[in-house]
């Protein structure tokens, strides 16, 4: 809520949603509680939010997937789903860019 806060009032970008993706079992972290129960505390702590929503992608994955294939996931279905590129803000493009 305060990120969302924060880059509004810096009237740079406008936040239209966000996303919690819990990890893959095989991250490797010791202690780390498995993907089913964290997937399950994570829905719980968004069923209340209108913007902030779970994808349980990261943890149906095969193995543990790097940040940057996570985001790449995160950057195709933002572009499936409203039409627009995510793109870097020095990165010029004539579509509908979200930042």
């Amino acid at each position: 809520e305060r990120a969302r806060d924060y880059l509004h009032k810096s009237g740079r970008f406008i936040v239209i949603g966000g996303i919690v993706s819990p990890v893959h079992d095989s991250y490797g972290k010791t202690g780390l509680v498995s993907s089913r129960h964290r997937l399950t505390m994570c829905q719980l702590a968004v069923q209340s939010s209108d913007w902030i929503r779970v994808d349980p992608w990261e943890c149906y994955q095969d193995t543990w997937q790097t940040t940057c294939s996570v985001l790449e996931h995160h950057r195709d279905l933002m572009k499936r789903v409203t039409g627009c590129i995510l793109s870097n803000v020095n990165t010029p493009s004539i579509t509908p860019v979200i930042g």
